[in-house]
């Protein structure tokens, strides 16, 4: 599923991460994804900080927001039909038309931590990673989910120093 993954974290010596206990989501999240993705990620998120003991609150400790860059790679399909293509609609094809097919998104996952009390950044990773066709919801799950899980880790193992 992933041809290459890579983590780079940063944080705030000067934030006491330990007291952190509870967390929410930032107000605005410009995700860059579909909101259906961005949902996605919200979910695992919150499965892993529910593992690490962090409760949900609408006074959090700290808030967490995400962003993605994205390089999608796609190839020609000029098999005429669209990808989402459904015989039940008994659509006419235009065989002159090229479609065009994903086959590969390499992404930066952005995912930050920050200090509600000072409405500063406390801890960030940039997650790199590759995601290829095909690309299914499970397939996306997964894929946030390993990530997620592993990136939320090492934000549990900064904060327990």
């Amino acid at each position: 599923m992933s041809c290459k993954s890579a983590m780079d974290i940063q944080y705030e010596k000067n934030f006491d991460l330990s007291s952190y206990k509870t967390y929410n989501f930032y107000p605005i999240i410009d995700s860059k994804l579909p909101e259906d993705e961005t949902k996605t990620i919200m979910q695992a998120v919150e499965l892993q900080l529910f593992k690490q003991g962090y409760k949900k609150s609408e006074t959090p400790d700290f808030y967490v927001n995400f962003f993605v860059e994205e390089n999608t790679y796609y190839t020609a399909d000029f098999s005429g039909k669209k990808k989402n293509y459904t015989e039940s609609k008994k659509e006419k094809v235009d065989s002159s038309k090229v479609y065009l097919r994903t086959t590969a998104i390499d992404q930066l996952l952005y995912l930050d931590i920050v200090d509600v009390q000072n409405d500063q950044l406390a801890w960030n990773v940039i997650i790199e990673g590759s995601i290829e066709d095909p690309i299914t919801y499970e397939k996306l799950f997964q894929y946030y989910s390993e990530k997620i899980e592993k990136a939320l880790i090492k934000f549990y193992e900064t904060s327990n120093q």
